[in-house]
């Protein structure tokens, strides 16, 4: 079943999120949900690539990834709980980056290029993973989430913001909406 997704400016998507203590039939049911509703938002010229809970609204530390960021052909997630970076690389990239809530707006964010993460899987065993590129941005961006951090907050020059335009390409943004411009004057 799909959840709503939150969007800015809603104030649940600034929450820490809560360390999960056990996995049980609930959690595994919640991370249905997101799959769910990460597909459902899914577009010809945009998917979905990872939801953290807080997005629907469950401020709790989990975040599902899809396995493959191909297009729409692989519809795949893995589950992550209290994922934590326990290492990264100094080299930082900067790159262009979205959110599912803060639908069609993109902007350019300076990340990790490497991070080692430790988590969680739905039986609860311990995963440990090495990313770079993509799938490190991708976690960095999640983890955020549970610690009340959008995306936007890194952005550091709003006039480089893109917006998708009905052909589904990023053009520059012409005017900034209220919305957009209060969540870059936020104090994270």
């Amino acid at each position: 079943m799909k959840r709503n997704l939150i969007n800015i400016p809603n104030n649940i998507l600034r929450m820490k999120s809560k360390r999960i203590g056990f996995v049980d039939d609930a959690i595994r049911e919640l991370a249905e949900e997101m799959i769910a509703t990460t597909l459902e938002y899914d577009k010809e010229s945009e998917i979905g690539a990872a939801l953290a809970a807080v997005q629907i609204g469950e401020p709790l530390r989990m975040t599902v990834v899809r396995d493959d960021y191909e297009g729409h052909k692989n519809d795949e997630f893995s589950t992550y709980i209290n994922p934590e970076i326990i290492k990264s690389s100094g080299e930082m990239v900067e790159d262009i980056e979205g959110c599912m809530s803060v639908a069609g707006i993109y902007g350019k964010v300076r990340r990790h290029v490497k991070i080692k993460v430790k988590a969680q899987d739905l039986d609860g065993n311990e995963v440990r993973l090495t990313l770079e590129g993509f799938p490190a941005r991708v976690f960095q961006h999640e983890i955020d989430h549970m610690n009340g951090i959008i995306f936007l907050d890194h952005v550091t020059d709003a006039s480089k913001l893109l917006a998708v335009d009905k052909n589904g390409q990023l053009k520059p943004m012409k005017e900034i909406p209220d919305d957009i411009q209060d969540e870059l004057e936020h104090d994270s």
